[in-house]
């Protein structure tokens, strides 16, 4: 409505002015917070946009975890299932191991039981030596000194002889000759062994 009503005189026109230079002075003034408000709005639109992101950033992380929980499950469900099927084969090795000790404890009470009836044996055979020994010595024992008549079982038994002979026939019938026992003493011992003439 200022340029329609265009003042006459001077006066009029200062008040005009002045006026008009207020007028510029509030509108920049409006101008000048206007701009502040606009910077101010487009820094919260900014932060919202940044807090949008962030939200948004969240529900991915919190979808994530629940796929990454189902693939965990299933990956640990794998692994329990191999390790019973290893623990089934361990049981298994476990009681074959079990009837392979029990079958070598077996055969361990076995061979133990070979052995006592070996040394039994042994034993046996033992004394059946000596009493040959004794049986082969009698007639002799006498004469020899005490020394050779001392002699282990051992030493002797390798000098004992036992000859037998197998039965000749005799027309129809036949005469088995009988068992000779013989002694092959060492020359050392026999020389050990004969008396001294007397001078």
């Amino acid at each position: 409505g200022y340029g329609a009503n265009v003042p006459t005189t001077a006066k009029r026109r200062l008040k005009q002015s002045v006026h008009l230079a207020r007028r510029l002075l509030q509108l920049e003034k409006q101008n000048t917070l206007l701009a502040r408000d606009l910077e101010r709005q487009k820094e919260e639109i900014a932060h919202i946009s940044q807090e949008r992101d962030k939200v948004n950033s969240m529900l991915n992380q919190v979808q994530q975890p629940y796929k990454y929980l189902i693939e965990s499950v299933q990956q640990r469900d794998s692994q329990i299932l191999a390790q019973k099927e290893r623990i089934a084969q361990h049981e298994k090795d476990i009681s074959q191991l079990n009837e392979e000790k029990k079958t070598l404890l077996r055969v361990k009470n076995q061979m133990a039981a070979d052995l006592e009836r070996l040394l039994n044996h042994r034993e046996e055979l033992a004394a059946m030596k000596h009493m040959l020994l004794t049986l082969q010595g009698q007639p002799q024992g006498d004469s020899l000194p005490q020394k050779q008549r001392k002699t282990s079982p051992e030493k002797s038994v390798t000098n004992l002889s036992v000859q037998f002979h197998l039965p000749q026939e005799d027309g129809k019938t036949f005469a088995p000759k009988p068992t000779v026992f013989t002694k092959e003493a060492p020359a050392q011992g026999r020389k050990k062994g004969r008396p001294t003439k007397a001078s």
